[in-house]
């Protein structure tokens, strides 16, 4: 998140994320751990 660099470290960053998908319904919750999931596996 380049736009962030020298405002915002990793931590928070990842802080806002969560926070962000906190508030998505479950439905969507699932399908982007079940992407990330996929993406991770495919990257090692």
């Amino acid at each position: 998140m380049p736009g962030f660099g020298g405002v915002l470290s990793d931590t928070e960053i990842r802080a806002v994320l969560a926070f962000i998908k906190s508030t998505w319904p479950d439905r969507e919750r699932g399908l982007q751990e079940r992407q990330s999931r996929i993406l991770r596996e495919a990257a090692q």
